[in-house]
């Protein structure tokens, strides 16, 4: 089967998105990951793509309940200001270089904020799965 199309996968169970890219590999799509549900978001509202494959449900549900004005007047500048880098980002294709001038930034200070968002998921992922070994 061949769709011919643009495909953005996303798991929160795997980063790389490999689960999702196995099944959908003779689809015929131009396929992305993303790692973060952040990376999700920006990807969405700064991209065009044909198809979305979200997995699990929950993520999906997390990202559009989002949506809530309420909920946006809550969050913080640092989160509010990577949520906007993401969206150029995306808008930008991924190209780094266009997006921080469109920022009015040095690519320099992009490439740190994108390292720093990185670490800071990664911190977070080990924290859950942290917790997750610890239930009994």
């Amino acid at each position: 089967m061949t769709l011919g199309k643009r495909l953005l996968l996303y798991s929160s169970n795997d980063p790389t998105g490999a689960v999702l890219a196995k099944p959908v590999a003779e689809w015929g799509c131009l396929t992305s990951t993303c790692s973060s549900l952040d990376e999700l978001r920006g990807r969405l509202e700064g991209s065009e793509f044909d198809l979305v494959l979200v997995e699990p449900s929950a993520s999906l549900k997390r990202l559009v309940g989002e949506n809530n004005l309420e909920e946006n007047l809550k969050l913080t500048l640092a989160e509010v200001e990577k949520r906007h880098i993401q969206r150029v980002l995306a808008a930008h294709n991924g190209n780094k270089t266009r997006a921080a001038r469109s920022l009015g930034i040095d690519t320099k200070t992009l490439y740190n904020k994108l390292k720093s968002y990185r670490s800071s998921e990664a911190l977070a992922r080990k924290r859950t799965q942290g917790s997750n070994s610890m239930t009994i």
